[in-house]
């Protein structure tokens, strides 16, 4: 198990870096920059030049990865209900992103924008949610049927 953590910690790291950067050229090109910074100016504004901002947003986006699929890892514990699996991963997942986006500057810490960012994580978690439940459904009906026509 170890050994699969530390595999998908790695693959947390480098694809948490490569969307972060996608994201933040996203973002920045959206707002109308001319040149790229990792983050709204207030976070870049919080280091002694654009390097170490975007040196400690490839941290935090790195970070952001390994939450993500460490925590995916709940849902090959097989002798768990799919109910208490998605319970879990959602605590871990909000619980662990939710201290890095805001180190991210991407909200300030009041009760307003914590609302406002568990409402958005919510959200695109259930939508994430039903999506992969329904491929899973059209996942086992092709497996049920190509069984029936072996049989």
């Amino acid at each position: 198990m170890i050994k699969r953590m530390c595999i998908q910690a790695v693959i947390g790291i480098v694809s948490g870096v490569f969307i972060g950067f996608i994201l933040s050229v996203v973002f920045a090109s959206l707002n109308g920059a001319t040149s790229y910074s990792p983050s709204a100016p207030a976070f870049v504004d919080k280091f002694n030049g654009s390097l170490n901002a975007t040196i400690v947003s490839a941290i935090l986006w790195a970070l952001m990865g390994v939450v993500f699929t460490l925590g995916s890892l709940v849902f090959t514990e097989t002798d768990w209900s799919i109910v208490k699996m998605t319970v879990v991963h959602l605590l871990i997942t909000y619980f662990g992103f939710l201290p890095l986006a805001i180190l991210a500057g991407w909200f300030p810490l009041n009760f307003v924008e914590l609302a406002f960012f568990t409402i958005i994580f919510l959200i695109v978690y259930v939508l994430i949610y039903l999506i992969c439940l329904i491929g899973a459904r059209k996942q086992a009906e092709s497996i049920n049927r190509k069984l029936k026509q072996s049989q």
